[in-house]
């Protein structure tokens, strides 16, 4: 007895996959609406996750408590604890040596400063030169994943991990040459990403050849190539010291600056992505209820085409869980089938439009790093189950309904 139903079980699970290619037509048009519906969770899902690591590692990578910036800078400039943007705004380099603050334990300063034809790879590319005191600095040479084995030193260069050169060889910034000192892990921060540090000796020994090329504001050489002059300071605070009490100490102790911590500015950013991610999660309801309703209406359809076939099975002594069964596999395999196709041209889409999705991201001062593979993956199944679970329950009550009717009606088709 148990091998019959065991044979009986294998029977219904290849009626169900000839099903599905007997109608093919039926099949396709509910594979491709899965296929949707899947695609723009999964996409929805990953690029969503991918922009809070994205700011989770901006922040804890830079290390920063606090970035003082001038007031009145540039809008990308609040989110300078990610990025840190060139601007014509500076500030005095010994700002915070002249005021004790208790609960800044110390400010970093760095010189930003975009610039046009630097001779970097192609004449015609901009570079970020970022120049920073190493006796200060805490924010930099903490994520080198590679230097050489000296002290850094005058004329040494340090790059983003958007930039490519062996360490020890030589990088000519306007003719000059400079030595690769390390490299910096990639971070999906803009600036971070695509810049070259040097130290403030050696900034300044640029100055003369950047006032020419400065590719911001465009009216004679940047503020910033001032002696004594800065484009903002990344602050680390005391042990203990209460954030709110520090940044209003620092605001009245201080004149002319702007204060930006992290909670306000991932607020800010989240804030400014809030009809995207409203906008998603909408579509995203919309699409798995219209998937659901589609597949109720696609099975009460095939069970009443059916009626004659399953009569016949029950006579034969299929039992209710086993009708059931075989409806829910043939929904089961037909929306996963779609979630996995889904899945496929979500990624292929995510891939496609990816430079353009970056710089859409960072012009709003959100730095970019897509998820790890083993997130990608889980997000990937994730959508495919979901389209699974959905395809089953919307099967699961017109293939109830009809496994209670009696076979005798089945057959004849009565209602």
């Amino acid at each position: 007895m148990a091998a019959d139903r065991r044979g009986l079980g294998w029977l219904l699970a290849s009626l169900a996959l000839q099903n599905l290619g007997r109608r093919r037509a039926r099949s396709f048009l509910l594979i491709a609406a899965v296929a949707v519906a899947s695609g723009v969770v999964f996409t929805g899902a990953t690029l969503m996750r991918s922009i809070d690591r994205s700011m989770e590692i901006g922040f804890t990578r830079m290390g920063a408590d606090m970035m003082v910036a001038p007031e009145g800078a540039l809008t990308n400039i609040t989110a300078a604890l990610l990025t840190v943007e060139p601007t014509d705004l500076v500030l005095d380099a010994d700002l915070f040596a002249k005021a004790a603050i208790a609960s800044v334990r110390r400010a970093a300063p760095q010189k930003i400063a975009r610039i046009e034809h630097s001779g970097i790879g192609s004449h015609h590319e901009s570079a970020d030169l970022i120049g920073f005191d190493p006796a200060l600095d805490f924010t930099i040479r903490p994520w080198l994943v590679e230097k050489l084995n000296r002290d850094l030193q005058p004329g040494d260069v340090i790059l983003g991990a958007g930039r490519d050169a062996p360490l020890g060889s030589q990088l000519l910034i306007f003719g000059k040459p400079h030595i690769v000192y390390g490299r910096l892990g990639r971070t999906g921060v803009g600036t971070h990403e695509r810049g070259v540090f040097m130290t403030f000796q050696t900034f300044d020994g640029l100055a003369a050849a950047m006032g020419g090329h400065a590719g911001h504001g465009g009216n004679g050489p940047l503020a910033v190539l001032q002696p004594g002059k800065v484009s903002g300071f990344l602050v680390e605070l005391a042990p203990g010291a209460p954030p709110l009490q520090a940044r209003f100490a620092i605001l009245s102790s201080l004149k002319g600056i702007k204060v930006v911590t992290g909670d306000t500015t991932m607020s800010g950013i989240r804030q400014g992505l809030a009809a995207l991610l409203d906008g998603i999660l909408a579509l995203t309801v919309l699409m798995f209820a219209s998937m659901a309703l589609m597949v109720s209406v696609l099975f009460s359809a095939i069970v009443t085409e059916r009626r004659a076939e399953l009569g016949l099975l029950k006579s034969i002594g299929a039992r209710r869980s086993q009708i059931v069964g075989m409806m829910v596999i043939e929904a089961m395999i037909a929306t996963g089938v779609g979630g996995a196709l889904g899945v496929v041209l979500g990624f292929l889409a995510m891939r496609l439009y990816e430079r353009s999705l970056v710089y859409y991201l960072e012009n709003m001062g959100v730095p970019f790093a897509w998820l790890a593979t083993p997130q990608v993956v889980a997000f990937a199944l994730g959508a495919i189950a979901l389209s699974s679970i959905i395809g089953a329950l919307g099967a699961l009550t017109p293939a109830w309904r009809a496994s209670r009717r009696d076979p005798y009606d089945l057959v004849r088709g009565e209602s």
